[in-house]
């Protein structure tokens, strides 16, 4: 059974915005998929840099 809202032992985010609950997935070919797992930190990272792609690509 979860928390409550407000209870003292609910999980937190130290996130500024929190994450969306459906996430977005896509299929890539398994070395590449290694490759990018092997990344420390690889999900984070990728949080990071694709707003700046996704800006690239809408200039396009």
């Amino acid at each position: 059974m979860p928390f409550r809202k407000g209870h003292k032992d609910r999980y937190t985010t130290n996130r500024d915005k929190p994450l969306t609950s459906s996430p977005v997935c896509f299929r890539l070919d398994k070395e590449l998929a290694v490759k990018l797992k092997s990344i420390p930190n690889w999900q984070e990272r990728l949080r990071q840099t694709l707003p700046t792609l996704i800006e690239k690509w809408m200039a396009e």
